[in-house]
């Protein structure tokens, strides 16, 4: 009888837990971020959206756009504010950023250059892996261009005049350590060649510099040259990307198998130590924003793009930039 109940009951025991994963999935893969929105209280007040750039700049409007989009997405009906916080070249706004509560409640915008280069310099007390990687958001992606009627014609004539002219070609960038800098130093050590580097304080600087034939080159970003690329006056040879582009007369990285440059992505970032639960909504938000109709023709009209990478992604492309970006700076001497 005794052998017959706990036959019975070892039986009864089997069947129940075929039954409880009768559905094939378990709790944890039922939730999928809509689910956990409609179920979580976050966020129960407003999001603050720290800026590290000056109000009416290209990255402060493409943040209130982008936020104002997210608020759609959001449980509970919540909005989200722009915080702009100058000063020390985004080190005040990274280091509000990092040291406020990991509740979800205060988010910020940080570049590359924020993550990846500045801390190199030693004034920071930040660096790329100090903060919670919501998700990758938008990059302008730099490019090398010389005046239409320059003798060369493709990135491999320019080589090849430059290992025989070391030094020669000139080249406009927004100076030593910046983006349009280390991403041209980089393609240029692969190709052992040696370019001189003229800094401008800006990319429309350098454009008018090299239209007027005080320089040879320019390393800007799309806005500064499409206008003058589509009126004849201009022409790309370098365009530091891994995807192809639309100018015959242009290479890129994945045409000579180099690395990933150094582009000037921004990303949409949180504390250190956010739960998982706000991570997922706030990543959801942002990543439907990204998406906007509205969102996506201001983008378009600025030449960027979406460069869309989640949290692990977008946290490990920053930890190669910045590895980058120290090997760089310091072949340039402005770090030991």
């Amino acid at each position: 009888m005794k052998k017959t109940l706990l036959l019975f009951l070892t039986l009864f025991l089997i069947i129940a837990a075929g039954c409880s994963n009768s559905n094939g999935s378990t709790s944890t893969e039922d939730e999928t971020p809509e689910k956990v929105a409609a179920e979580s209280k976050f966020p129960e007040k407003t999001i603050k959206l720290i800026v590290p750039f000056a109000p009416g700049s290209l990255n402060d409007n493409q943040m209130r756009l982008m936020a104002k989009a997210a608020e759609k997405f959001l449980p509970n009906k919540q909005s989200i504010t722009i915080e702009n916080v100058e000063g020390g070249g985004g080190i005040i706004a990274m280091t509000e950023l990092m040291n406020a509560k990991p509740d979800g409640y205060t988010i910020g915008q940080g570049t590359v250059s924020h993550l990846s280069v500045l801390p190199h310099y030693g004034d920071a007390s930040f660096t790329h892996d100090s903060f919670q990687h919501i998700l990758r958001n938008t990059a302008a992606i730099p490019m090398l261009v010389v005046r239409a009627d320059a003798p060369w014609n493709s990135y491999d004539e320019l080589v090849a005049y430059a290992k025989e002219n070391p030094g020669k070609f000139s080249y406009a960038t927004t100076g030593e350590g910046s983006m349009s800098n280390l991403n041209i130093v980089a393609v240029s050590n692969a190709h052992g060649i040696k370019l001189k580097n003229i800094p401008f304080e800006g990319g429309s600087h350098g454009i008018t510099a090299l239209l007027g034939g005080h320089i040879d080159g320019a390393v800007v970003m799309p806005s500064d040259a499409v206008e003058h690329i589509d009126a004849g006056k201009l022409k790309p040879l370098f365009v530091y990307s891994q995807e192809d582009t639309e100018y015959e007369t242009a290479s890129t990285l994945k045409d000579y198998n180099l690395d990933s440059g150094i582009p000037a992505y921004s990303f949409l970032l949180a504390p250190k130590g956010l739960p998982a639960e706000e991570l997922a909504i706030l990543h959801d938000a942002f990543l439907k924003a990204q998406k906007d109709p509205e969102v996506l023709e201001y983008l378009d009209n600025l030449y960027l793009g979406v460069h869309y990478l989640g949290p692990e992604e977008a946290q490990a492309d920053s930890a190669r930039s910045f590895e980058l970006a120290g090997k760089l700076l310091k072949e340039l001497g402005l770090i030991e």
